[in-house]
């Protein structure tokens, strides 16, 4: 056994390590919040029919917007030109929308001012009457559902509760009370660590990054925990202390733990390298969560499982001499 492997002994160091993350965590997100990638927005939308990209009048189309845009006295952030889609089916309809973006501070009353020029300008000109041509104007903001998050967060801690029940029948107290410490260790440091860190969010990443914390934990304490279940029936195991046996089962566990982080991160690793941006920063953001979960299962949950495992120990002891003793004196009689 690899003696160096002392899980009991640095339980004081890794408790140290995650309250110091969650607390800097916690801190920050309080005095900054979290650095949302969905600031508002305000756009001005120019929707027309492919007739007039196909007989190039896009480009005069364009000349007019921006004369009305700087003839208002505003200044746009971005402009893009995309293909319609229609939302019930997710496919293109053929037709075209030219976007000018600002930013939140614009006035809303001039932004509709210069809406109505771009829509009498194109009516008013001949470049564009057989077009079918729409101006509106939106304003996009990235809210934060807290009933939703909160609805989240209750669903992750019943479904927590329930696994780790499961654990508890299946494994023992000690390693139920080990998975609780480990899961919301995994799931409080997944939700504020993007804080800490300043790592772009949206809405909704906080509370999934934690479930996916929560999900990863428990999965791999249960590795964990059926692979001691086998080795503490081993022989070898006989005779050693809740440290030793422990320390023993959790360096055992290597290599079978891999084979499940291992495929996981690759997928994350792929799918965040050829995805849009959205969906990149979501994958791999999803690796703070894996490994939170590898920490605590190798590190932290063996840690409070030393002691718990220890104290049952010795109860099964003196439980199994009281027994003993009681059926001895039921002998003599």
């Amino acid at each position: 056994m690899n003696k160096r492997f002392i899980p009991g002994k640095l339980l004081p160091v890794w408790a140290a390590v995650s309250a110091v993350l969650l607390a800097a965590g916690i801190i920050l997100c309080a005095l900054f919040g979290y650095n949302y990638v969905a600031p508002e927005t305000k756009s001005i939308e120019i929707g027309y029919d492919a007739v007039v990209q196909i007989e190039l009048k896009d480009e005069a189309l364009e000349k007019l917007c921006e004369d009305a845009i700087s003839g208002g006295g505003l200044t746009y952030c971005e402009k893009t030109v995309s293909p319609e889609l229609d939302m019930s089916y997710v496919s293109p309809t053929g037709n075209v929308v030219l976007t000018y973006t600002f930013g939140a501070e614009t006035d809303s009353a001039a932004l509709s001012s210069v809406a109505d020029k771009i829509l009498s300008g194109v009516k008013s000109s001949s470049d564009f009457a057989n077009a079918d041509i729409d101006v509106s104007v939106h304003t996009a903001a990235g809210e934060v559902f807290y009933e939703a998050v909160w609805r989240g967060a209750v669903a992750i801690a019943v479904a927590a509760i329930v696994a780790l029940v499961y654990v508890g029948f299946r494994f023992g107290v000690g390693a139920a009370v080990a998975g609780l410490v480990a899961c919301v260790n995994d799931s409080l440091l997944a939700a504020f660590l993007p804080a800490l860190v300043r790592l772009p969010v949206y809405a909704y990443m906080p509370i999934m990054l934690a479930g996916i914390a929560a999900v990863f934990s428990l999965l791999l304490w249960l590795v964990q925990c059926m692979k001691m279940r086998g080795n503490f029936k081993d022989p070898a195991y006989t005779g050693l202390s809740a440290q030793e046996a422990v320390g023993q089962s959790v360096l055992s566990s290597v290599k079978f733990a891999l084979c499940f982080i291992v495929p996981i991160a690759v997928v994350l690793v792929i799918l965040g390298a050829i995805a849009t941006s959205g969906l990149r920063l979501f994958m791999l953001s999803a690796l703070i969560p894996l490994a939170l979960s590898v920490y605590s299962s190798f590190l932290l949950a063996p840690a409070v499982l030393v002691p718990l495992k220890d104290k049952i120990d010795r109860y099964k002891v003196r439980h199994k001499r009281y027994v003993g003793k009681k059926k001895a004196a039921e002998a003599e009689e």
